[in-house]
């Protein structure tokens, strides 16, 4: 009985000792307001159930900048939109760190020489290559729309048009098709596995996402088997060399996995890095599910959307000689309103979490007003959702409005904001790209195929999931397609042939 006194004893001195080692923060003078929080999980349970309406909680109290705790983790939050760029401009808010504890808590993998690497491979979305990969993607989602009107779910050939129709899950119907075009994009075709194809891997991501976020912020992977399960499945890929000879595998992906070997980094941090790389994409995935399903939602929207693509394409019609309309990547900005329309999107279902280390104390000065001190080993974020849903920003932010962003200037303070949309991360090569991506998927569909919810299918973003670059949907919607007849087949093109 004694020494169990003793190990109890001895185990309460622990655990008190830890927590004020790694749990217990006193405000020193300078640093932002404190968020008082739960005794171990800090902050995380109310960000947890709804992040936004939390942090404007916080911000009514605290003001425009302050600081909660998430588990183990000090996080000072801007909630000053005009400080973006002040933010992401300060050298001692470095996001290397935040990289590598991505990279190690969530893909089990470091990267040697990070900052080169990701600065040259991000060259390979842009710039020269973007026309290349535009139209490698253009090719392999022409095939994935083919897939769909021809096959039906269980692989029978049936051409959905005319009276027939397709039927299907929307999301499931979206990862056939642009997913299956990412996928295909990055990694090439080569000899058939059953592991490595797009739908083996959305499955697996869907369910390795949900745990994203708390092992990034360093739960053991172990203590979700799920996951685990899932990782293991989506480390199944082709060797580097294998990989290589793929057929259309991506510039970057040969880059990066070059840049690799050269470092001598393993085969598994190989396979991590395309994780990671795929991870990315994948929220261009989640954008054109919410992309299609506020189309089908919203008729009005659809509406004006089809009559614009439709004058578009006739105009480019006109100027074609081929069967195939010629489009030039250049020429997506001649489309007002689909590109109010995705930015109204992102608004609404972006859960990006920009996140900063602070390599040193930092005296950091808002544009709002008043300078304080971060403290060095926290992190320093801004939130863009608290943005999106800022009211005196966005007039009801609570609903969608396609023609949002037609024209407009967005104000905070009196004062018009560089920034009105923060769906990527400031450091993210492929923002650009990924829009693209997003715009050619939505001009091929609208312009080919007519779509519907079947009756009583509706959705919401999951605020569970808030932290996640794009919010998944708390369940799927069931929907019918079929081509549109006498529809014009697009072509991407870079030079419009004479």
């Amino acid at each position: 009985m004694a020494a169990l006194s003793v190990y109890l004893a001895a185990l309460v001195v622990g655990m008190t000792a830890a927590y004020f080692k790694f749990l217990y923060r006193r405000r020193r003078e300078g640093e932002p307001p404190l968020v008082p929080g739960n005794f171990l999980l800090g902050s995380g349970a109310e960000f947890a159930q709804h992040a936004v309406k939390f942090l404007h909680k916080c911000k009514k109290t605290y003001g425009d900048i302050f600081t909660i705790r998430l588990l183990n983790q000090h996080v000072t939050i801007v909630m000053d939109p005009h400080s973006y760029e002040n933010l992401t401009k300060e050298r001692r808010f470095d996001f290397d760190p935040i990289q590598r504890q991505v990279n190690h808590n969530v893909f089990s993998f470091e990267l040697v020489d990070a900052r080169k690497m990701l600065s040259e491979a991000g060259k390979k979305v842009n710039g020269r290559h973007l026309h290349g990969g535009m139209k490698n993607f253009s090719d392999n989602l022409r095939n994935a729309f083919d897939k769909v009107t021809n096959l039906d779910v269980n692989g029978n050939v049936v051409k959905t048009v005319g009276d027939q129709w397709g039927h299907d899950g929307l999301r499931t119907l979206t990862s056939k098709t642009i997913f299956a075009a990412l996928f295909y994009t990055i990694f090439g075709h080569g000899e058939s596995q059953a592991e490595f194809e797009p739908q083996m891997f959305h499955k697996s991501f869907d369910v390795f996402h949900k745990y994203f976020n708390y092992m990034w912020l360093g739960l053991p992977a172990k203590l979700f088997p799920k996951a685990t399960k899932a990782l293991q499945v989506l480390c199944q890929q082709p060797s580097s060399e294998d990989m290589l000879m793929r057929e259309g595998v991506s510039e970057y992906i040969k880059f990066a996995t070059g840049f690799m070997k050269d470092n001598a980094q393993s085969e598994q941090d190989i396979i991590g890095h395309n994780l990671v790389f795929l991870h990315v994409n994948y929220n261009t995935f989640r954008l054109a599910f919410w992309c299609l399903y506020k189309l089908l939602e919203n008729k009005k929207a659809h509406a004006a959307l089809a009559e614009e693509i439709r004058e578009f394409v006739e105009d480019k019609r006109a100027l074609t000689t081929g069967q195939k309309v010629e489009i030039l990547m250049e020429e997506f900005d001649k489309l007002p309103l689909l590109d109010s329309f995705i930015k109204e999107t992102l608004r609404i279902t972006s859960g990006v979490f920009m996140v900063r280390y602070i390599a040193e104390d930092t005296d950091f000065t808002l544009e709002s007003g008043g300078t304080y001190r971060c403290r060095q080993g926290d992190r320093v974020a801004i939130y863009p959702p608290a943005i999106h849903m800022d009211p005196e920003i966005y007039e009801d932010p609570e609903e969608f409005k396609y023609d949002r962003f037609v024209d407009a200037k967005f104000y905070k303070n009196g004062k018009e904001l560089k920034h009105p949309i923060i769906a990527f991360g400031s450091l993210c090569p492929g923002k650009k790209y990924s829009l693209l991506q997003i715009k050619w998927f939505l001009l091929n569909l609208i312009n080919s195929f007519e779509m519907e919810l079947l009756d009583g299918e509706s959705t919401i973003p999951d605020v569970n999931f808030y932290g996640h670059e794009i919010l998944p949907p708390v369940h799927d919607v069931q929907v019918r397609y079929r081509l549109l007849e006498n529809s014009h087949e697009l072509d991407l093109v870079s030079k419009r042939s004479c």
